[in-house]
């Protein structure tokens, strides 16, 4: 299967971008480009960290650079989480690297058309990038085989509003898009699943200690949010909503826990704004919702990518 990676290259971003790359340990995966998407920083700043990754994985794929804002919302941020910028701010947002000409969206409305029933996407960003091509080509839908997505928080229980999870909080009405184009093949991994089980921080220690290029990078990447997770948020240790994305896109066999319905995202203007929700009474759900999954088993697809 061909993958495309839609991604705001947020620090658990890059985490989630290297885990494919463990030699012969996914013969069936293909990451044949990545796209890029402001949300936890803007897009000049994704499209630099993406490039950082993928010289440190010397993975020589093509990136494509999208959109710069939300359809409608003035564009936000989450460098107070991720750094100003991006990764951590721990030195490592440097490339030469540079995007393609084509857009992002035109990018992935052409290779879903190449690579038909052969294209899948995981989108770990807000869904601004995918929504579009879903407006450009009303095809893209039918033509992408799975669609993994990062997003919404499916109890309520945001993490930008009370109500709302970043990418879908940001670009609501992208997400409204993209769940009523696609009629299924649809897994969704909500915020709350990453909370219910967190990578711990003696995991991190142990990967660094490794020694490895990628043991190095992430030691950086993640030195300042290790501190805040601890004293800031006394967290156990650091959820993993876009590696589990990833991994689930991976080896769907890690899915333990799901509810299988309609998603409707909240595009009003109260409280509930961006909400996601599950409709149960309509005859053709459309999404996966993953709800639990063998954590033990996903977090040892991290160790094995970033010890490398």
């Amino acid at each position: 299967m061909n993958w495309i990676i839609d991604t705001d290259a947020g620090v658990d971003d890059a985490i989630g971008i290297a885990m494919p790359f463990v030699p012969g340990r996914y013969p069936d995966f293909k990451l044949i480009a990545i796209t890029t998407v402001a949300g936890n920083v803007p897009l000049h700043k994704v499209n630099v960290n993406v490039g950082a990754v993928l010289e440190l994985l010397q993975q020589p794929m093509p990136f494509y650079a999208g959109c710069d804002r939300p359809l409608v919302e003035p564009y936000v941020d989450a460098a107070d989480f991720h750094g100003d910028d991006g990764l951590g701010d721990g030195g490592l947002s440097h490339t030469v690297r540079q995007p393609e000409a084509e857009h992002a969206a035109l990018a992935l409305v052409r290779l879903a058309r190449e690579y038909a029933g052969h294209f899948s996407v995981i989108a770990l960003g807000p869904l601004t990038n995918i929504a579009l091509a879903c407006n450009l080509d009303r095809e893209f839908a039918h033509n992408v085989s799975r669609l993994v997505i990062m997003g919404g928080a499916w109890r309520g229980q945001g993490n930008q509003s009370s109500a709302a999870e970043f990418n879908f909080a940001i670009d609501p009405e992208s997400a409204k898009v993209v769940f009523e184009r696609f009629d299924a093949r649809v897994e969704l991994l909500p915020w709350e699943t990453s909370l219910d089980c967190m990578y711990s921080f003696e995991r991190f220690d142990a990967v660094a200690k490794t020694g490895t290029a990628r043991a190095h990078f992430l030691n950086q990447m993640v030195a300042k949010l290790n501190i805040k997770m601890r004293e800031q948020f006394k967290l156990a240790g650091f959820p993993m909503p876009d590696p589990l994305a990833v991994a689930v896109a991976l080896d769907p066999t890690l899915i333990r826990g799901e509810r299988v319905a309609r998603v409707k995202v909240d595009v009003g203007h109260d409280a509930g704004r961006a909400l996601s929700t599950l409709e149960f009474r309509r005859a053709h759900p459309n999404t996966r919702v993953v709800v639990d999954m063998d954590y033990e088993r996903a977090f040892e697809m991290i160790d094995a990518a970033w010890s490398v």
